[in-house]
């Protein structure tokens, strides 16, 4: 690969980053208090001024925002040397809903309905093909815990195919929490892992299904585990250990379409 060619990639792969960074103690201020629903995590210099660390910290609080405190070093990569005043926050292109409203807002029983939990996804790239599945097989929508977990940025949605743009996003607190909430609202909840009691074609899927994908490599986390009232594995052949997140996800929630279909 040619200088120029490869110049112009680290351009675009740059200006991927900066699109998701909002910088600068006024803008992030503006950020936390007009569109907190916006805003993932905020990192500040460890010698940000007193006053400046409060307001923020307390306004991320409100919001049930991250943030941490790091080198001003560290700000200043994440930046590219632009004049960030000790601050910086990530921020999502696409709107997430709140996990309450969008439970209250789905078709009510006995309608079918379909949703994909994520249990802490990390890669964008599978962030966006989990999307893009969810979207076609007829999910109502995609939920992300706000903590340790990839976030929608520019990187998902182009992944995506745009779906992200289209599909509802939530954001949710507690991955078991969340999971018994939406048992309350009459969802039968089926966790994916290797490891599953029975294979994921036994039985058709439930009308009202929400599916639980792990993260890659760890899989599905133990109170996760627990807190699901099925756990199914996809049968293989060959040698590979496991499939990707994003595709053993997108073989559920089909299965979840081609069982509907039968009814």
């Amino acid at each position: 690969m040619d200088n120029k060619k490869t110049n112009n990639k680290r351009s675009e792969n740059t200006k991927c980053e900066t699109d998701s960074l909002c910088w600068g103690r006024n803008p992030v201020l503006s950020l936390l208090e007009d569109t907190p629903e916006r805003c993932s995590k905020v990192s500040m210099a460890k010698n940000i001024q007193p006053h400046i660390k409060a307001k923020v910290t307390e306004l991320c609080r409100a919001a049930g925002i991250i943030f941490t405190f790091v080198d001003t070093a560290a700000l200043d990569r994440m930046a590219f040397g632009e004049n960030h005043q000790g601050i910086i926050a990530s921020v999502t292109p696409v709107e997430m809903l709140n996990e309450e409203d969008f439970i209250s807002a789905l078709p009510q029983q006995p309608q079918p309905c379909m949703i994909l939990l994520c249990d802490h996804i990390q890669d964008p790239h599978n962030l966006g093909a989990v999307i893009r599945s969810a979207e076609a097989s007829g999910a109502s929508g995609v939920m992300i815990p706000k903590r340790g977990s990839c976030m929608p940025t520019g990187t998902v949605i182009k992944t995506s195919a745009g779906a992200a743009l289209r599909l509802p996003i939530v954001k949710t607190g507690n991955i078991s929490q969340t999971i018994r909430s939406l048992q309350k609202a009459g969802f039968w909840v089926i966790g994916l892992a290797m490891d599953g009691r029975e294979t994921l074609f036994k039985e058709d899927l439930p009308p009202r299904s929400i599916i639980v994908v792990g993260a890659e490599g760890e899989g599905l986390g133990t109170a996760s585990a627990k807190a699901c009232d099925d756990i199914r594995y996809i049968p293989m052949k060959g040698t590979t250990g496991s499939l990707n997140a994003s595709v053993a996800a997108a073989i559920a929630m089909f299965e979840w379409s081609r069982s509907q279909e039968k009814h």
